[in-house]
């Protein structure tokens, strides 16, 4: 026998009922064989906590605690006692107030590896001998890429190159936070970016080759009234760059005859490159080919229209450095006649960014072996066009976090743990699931294939890793949540927003008191001094308590009667449009205690929304469903000390899985564990 492994593949968003679905189409064949050598309820699902977020259940797959216990009680956090207008960033390691599986089996001399998994970073262990990749994000390194994704239009009669650049969104409706979010936030708080560089490049630990990044763990509360996050997370997210078509003049090398140029500004215009313009066939322009300048002949990349370039590696001058990085680039659009054209740019790669590795050493010897990554591309959303450059580039992206499990393994063959989060599912349930059913979009039919094909972008994922499983090796595939449409015709009434303070509902029943900011169309304050309580991300109300809140202006003897009346009133609002109840229940402090809630990060109150006022998961029960879809969690075992091709007939839930794998890998808990071990799953 040899060294005992287990995986933890963690698909953020998956829905067993789609995944059960597919399975029976035959559409995901690795998913299948997993699910035939190993054991799954029959809907193939678990409970997972509350709130629906993301952050908190992958922290309860990572410590078998509930939220009440590891301190991640939503997307975004609030600690009692700070002032109501602050959130507190997840997605990092300082938020989870609990031993974490690899920390347990570190202590045990066992080898970890945490690929881009949600709160895994930064690692909180000095001289710890695990590895961490990222954990910050979406997608690893996103927070620290150096030049935002690009359209180029081309045109032969535009007179000069103009840059319009992206909006700044203020919220994470789509659960993505980019680079410069946490830079605005930055700035409302008083920080410089010089300040805030230095805290997002800080050591976390002496030892330089171990250095861990510390981002900020603050940010101002974003307040929504007359728009909701969901509007902020289709909003532009891409530069875009008009540029003129002209013919090649200059080129100091050998270039073809009728050649077209066109110049590429990068790295907020301080770097200028240029294309080629060519003609494959030597009649119909088709190729676009980039190079540094007019005077060297090796082209940094190439692609023709409908394919990608090959990684471009480049050098930026970024804060006064030349900094070494990668991007790439596809083909979208080319007139035959090369009157016009258009090009997508990936965001921009800083290859000499070590700090969100651990140990350091790796980064280098990483990217030589299996090249940098794509980020993903989001542009003109619910058009083919954008639609299927999307679903590339997730390939792309689950290619490069295929070859990074690989060198992972390969170098570190005495591993016995391997966490990894991927999120392909949940941003396109956040793109596409609410213009997915009939009635909701004149493409819904199209919307709701582009969310099947991205679950056969994650099968392939597992099929890579179907290669590791042997007599040694278990392997888990689980999610943590999924997401549910509103059915036609209904909107959310401005309660439950993923971020920040959601101000209408709570306004128009006599409790926020809200002021337009002069000057800033759209942005709003609240005004403490008339407010007694505020709806505070998902599934929260906070009354604005004296004595404990900064702005507190509620007597601590009115505390009691006044959460009793907003929960009647919640419980009594009624949707205009529909007349229907919006509010699904609703719970005291003491209440919630019993959900696995309660603690100094959570609310007053917790609520939970019916399941046709929601956004599209955070604010519904785990089991919930609507219109074929669920929000209930994916988990499936395979391997090594669980039984094969059977059902398990008594619940699962996601407190349970780190407890099963301690077990089969025969290592302690980690402390305060309360889950159990899945027994029925056990061969012996």
């Amino acid at each position: 026998m040899g060294l005992r492994r287990a995986m933890m593949i963690g698909l953020d968003g998956a829905d067993p009922m789609m995944v059960k679905n597919l399975i029976a189409e035959g559409r995901l064949p690795n998913l299948e064989k997993l699910l035939k050598r190993g054991i799954a309820t029959n809907n193939l699902d678990m409970l997972g906590v509350l709130p629906t977020i993301t952050p908190p259940n992958w922290a309860t797959l990572a410590t078998g605690n509930y939220p009440r216990t590891h301190g991640i009680t939503c997307f975004l956090n609030h600690t009692l006692g700070k002032t109501l207008g602050i959130t507190e960033l997840n997605w990092d390691s300082r938020r989870i107030e609990s031993e974490v599986i690899w920390e347990a089996f570190e202590d045990e001399g066992k080898k970890c590896i945490m690929l881009n998994y949600c709160e895994a970073w930064p690692n909180r262990k000095e001289g710890s001998n695990n590895i961490f990749i990222d954990g910050t994000g979406v997608v690893p390194f996103l927070r620290t890429s150096v030049g935002f994704q690009k359209l180029v239009y081309m045109k032969d009669d535009y007179p000069s190159i103009k840059e319009v650049s992206h909006v700044v969104n203020q919220s994470s409706g789509d659960c993505v936070v980019y680079g410069d979010q946490v830079e605005e936030f930055a700035k409302k708080d008083g920080m410089t970016k010089e300040d805030l560089l230095a805290s997002m490049s800080g050591n976390f630990f002496k030892n330089d080759d171990r250095t861990c990044v510390k981002p900020p763990l603050e940010s101002t509360a974003f307040v929504m009234y007359d728009f909701s996050a969901e509007e902020a997370a289709n909003a532009d997210t891409i530069d875009r760059l008009y540029t003129p078509i002209k013919a090649a003049k200059g080129w100091q090398f050998s270039i073809p005859e009728n050649a077209l140029e066109v110049a590429v500004d990068f790295n907020g215009a301080l770097t200028r490159r240029y294309l080629l313009i060519t003609a494959s066939n030597g009649k119909d322009y088709d190729t676009y080919t980039l190079y540094v300048n007019k005077k060297i002949n090796t082209p940094l990349g190439s692609a023709k229209v409908g394919e990608w370039s090959q990684p471009v590696y480049d050098v930026f001058n970024i804060h006064e450095q030349d900094t070494k990085v990668a991007y790439y680039f596809r083909g979208i659009h080319l007139e035959p006649n090369g009157a016009e054209g258009k090009l997508y740019i990936s965001h921009v790669m800083d290859l000499e960014d070590k700090s969100y590795y651990y140990p350091q050493h790796i980064q280098e010897e990483m990217l030589k072996d299996i090249g940098p990554m794509c980020y993903f591309a989001t542009f003109d959303r619910h058009t083919p066009e954008g639609d299927e450059i999307a679903l590339e580039s997730f390939k792309m992206l689950h290619d490069w976090h295929i070859r990074a499990t690989q060198w992972l393994f390969e170098k570190n063959p005495d591993w016995q743990l391997f966490y990894i989060h991927l999120h392909s599912i949940d941003l396109f349930n956040h793109w596409y699931i609410e213009q997915s059913l009939e009635g909701t979009h004149p493409d819904w039919k199209r919307h709701a294939e582009l969310i099947k094909r991205i679950y056969e972008v994650n099968d392939a994922y597992v099929g890579a890793m179907l290669e590791y499983l042997d007599d040694d090796t278990t392997i888990f595939v689980c999610s943590d949540h999924a997401a549910i449409p509103r059915s036609v015709g209904y909107e959310n009434p401005g309660i439950g927003e993923l971020s920040g303070i959601s101000a209408k509902l709570m306004s128009e029943l006599g409790y926020t008191v809200v002021n337009p900011i002069p000057n800033m169309e759209g942005m709003y304050a609240i005004d403490w001094s008339k407010t007694r309580a505020v709806n505070h991300r998902t599934s929260y109300i906070y009354i604005n308590l004296k004595g404990r809140d900064p702005e507190g202006i509620v007597e601590q003897e009115d505390y009691e009667r006044l959460v009793q009346q907003i929960i009647s009133d919640l419980y009594n609002y009624r949707d205009p449009k529909t007349g229907e109840r919006v509010i699904a229940f609703a719970m005291t402090r003491e209440e919630m205690e019993s959900i696995g809630m309660g603690g100094e990060h959570c609310g007053d109150i917790f609520f939970q929304l019916t399941r046709n006022f929601g956004f599209e998961h955070g604010n519904s029960l785990q089991n919930v469903t609507n219109h074929g879809y669920s929000l209930g969690c994916l988990c499936i075992m395979a391997g090594a000390g669980l039984k094969s091709g059977e059902v398990l007939y008594r619940p699962v839930r996601n407190v349970d899985i780190v407890p099963t794998i301690c077990h089969i890998v025969s290592n302690r808990m980690p402390k305060n564990v309360e889950g159990g071990i899945i027994y029925q799953a056990l061969k012996d």
